[in-house]
């Protein structure tokens, strides 16, 4: 669940069902709009064209999240109906996924300007890794935690650089024309 003012509404998210080109989707509690995560916008309802506002995050495991931030609490999705609600989550307990990943097409997704990239994990992993360069005449830092399963980038100063963390087809479908990193 997202919270997002847009146009000077409060937006609460939930996941949609269904992916658009292996991508995932949420729809707004508010107008049933359903938004598209690569695409930045969403694709039906009334807010169909609208833009979301992009926020750099980190996205890994739960293990990764807590080594760094351990009184953090978690809440759990549950199925309501049609809606997914997020309840309370006693630390310690675990719960099973319902569908395993492909994580070897998973990777780190950049656009800066009009220049796109894809960073695989698994070339990532066998690289000496932060990586320094530069896209688009920006000076990128990108990082990577095998454990945590996760990639990110940082800019000049350190602050996080918006990024997705994306399955290659699906990334590739919104970004047709992105370079591809290898070591």
């Amino acid at each position: 669940m997202y919270a997002r003012r847009q146009g000077g509404k409060e937006l609460t998210f939930d996941f949609a069902e269904g992916l658009v080109d292996n991508n995932l989707l949420i729809v707004d509690r508010e107008t049933d709009s359903v938004w598209s995560q690569l695409a930045g916008q969403s694709i039906s309802g009334p807010m169909e064209g609208t833009p979301l506002e992009s926020i750099p995050t980190l996205q890994a495991t739960w293990g990764f999240w807590r080594s760094r931030h351990p009184d953090t609490r978690v809440m759990v999705l549950e199925r309501e109906g049609r809606r997914y609600v997020y309840q309370d989550f006693e630390p310690g307990t675990r719960r099973s996924s319902e569908a395993g990943h492909d994580v070897s097409t998973l990777g780190l997704g950049l656009v800066l300007g009009d220049e796109a990239r894809f960073f695989p994990l698994r070339e990532l992993e066998q690289a000496d890794t932060p990586l320094q360069l530069q896209v688009n005449e920006q000076a990128v830092t990108i990082h990577f935690d095998a454990e945590g399963l996760t990639a990110w980038a940082t800019d000049n100063t350190d602050e996080l650089v918006m990024t997705v963390l994306a399955y290659e087809s699906g990334w590739l479908a919104f970004f047709p024309n992105s370079q591809i990193w290898t070591r």
